[in-house]
């Protein structure tokens, strides 16, 4: 008996090799992608600055002995992974707090305590930031001029604080004592010096207990960020084409609305009373992916508290949303 035998044609068809070439190329074309964004994180010599910190700030920032900092210029990548990590930090130590305490500054942080003396029975109630303020001036031998006495933005009429400390207290087993479980410190520094690389230095670093201490301590340097800011305007003759660049406020604090009860001079404070229950704050931390910090303009009517951080809108990433006193 005959067997018929049927030849099968080989090789691809021509809609199979289309197929197959149109794969190739979206696969090879993410490898592409993947890697110029890898390279782009990699910091190169082009794109690191030396910042002439100085041995003051380079030791209360990071614990070292320098004059200066190398620091990626923004838009920087790889300080990008380094901020989102810190964030992530920041979201758990404020969710397991018991109270945040948000401090602006003019200058360099040079207090980072892991213990407060407070007495409940005779110490006055801590359930404002100024309250604070007011508390470890008076009882932890703390400088007045180290935060300022200050409410907002637009409000004094004075110029809007570039630093902050933000003090994230926990559960103390420590009698007669506040537990610091971590400070985090944002710091923006201008450089406009004819030897100096024109722009903004800006960090935020955290400090907290180093995990075998079981003894009362100053905070240690945990990790953090920090990016260098060309000008807006480059121009590296005239720093006044872009005085206006920066990164302000960095927070802002929604207090009860039952303390409209108590009407204060100026009247812009109290716009801000407008936490039903549980005062909080929105705060802000600088953008790595942010090609600079310059200026954005607010045009929203004075009583409306969005008038003093409308601004912010759009600037960066990192923004917050947090309450006063978490564990309540």
């Amino acid at each position: 008996m005959n067997r018929r035998v049927v030849h099968q044609p080989g090789g691809f068809t021509s809609v199979e090799l289309l197929l197959v070439l149109a794969l190739s190329a979206v696969i090879l074309g993410g490898a592409v992608v993947s890697y110029g964004t890898l390279m782009r994180s990699q910091p190169s010599a082009s794109s690191m600055v030396a910042v002439p910190l100085g041995v003051t700030r380079t030791q209360a920032f990071y614990g070292t002995v320098s004059t200066t900092v190398d620091v990626g210029m923004a838009p920087q990548y790889g300080a990008l992974s380094l901020a989102e990590e810190l964030r992530e930090q920041f979201l758990a130590d404020t969710l397991s707090a018991t109270a945040v305490y948000c401090l602006p500054r003019d200058g360099i942080n040079t207090w980072k305590p892991s213990l407060i003396a407070y007495n409940p029975s005779t110490d006055d109630e801590l359930d404002t930031p100024q309250k604070f303020r007011a508390h470890i001036v008076a009882h932890a031998g703390v400088s007045a001029s180290l935060y300022r006495d200050y409410r907002n933005p637009l409000n004094d009429g004075v110029a809007v604080p570039q630093n902050a400390s933000i003090f994230v207290l926990g559960y103390s087993k420590y009698s007669g004592y506040l537990k610091v479980n971590a400070i985090y410190d944002i710091d923006l520094i201008r450089f406009t010096g004819v030897t100096e690389p024109n722009g903004i230095h800006a960090s935020v670093k955290r400090y907290a207990s180093v995990a075998a201490s079981t003894t009362p301590s100053t905070l240690s340097y945990m990790g953090g960020y920090d990016v260098f800011f060309p000008p807006s305007i480059p121009s590296p003759t005239n720093a006044a084409q872009w005085s206006t660049d920066g990164f302000a406020p960095l927070f802002v604090t929604f207090e009860r609305a039952s303390r409209l009860a108590l009407r204060e001079t100026p009247s812009t404070i109290d716009r801000f009373k407008r936490a039903y229950e549980r005062p909080f704050y929105f705060i802000w931390w600088p953008d790595p992916s942010a090609r600079h910090l310059g200026a954005v303009t607010s045009t929203l009517a004075t009583t409306d508290p969005r008038q003093a951080y409308n601004q912010m809108a759009g600037r960066s990433a990192f923004m917050f949303t947090v309450p006063m006193f978490p564990a309540l």
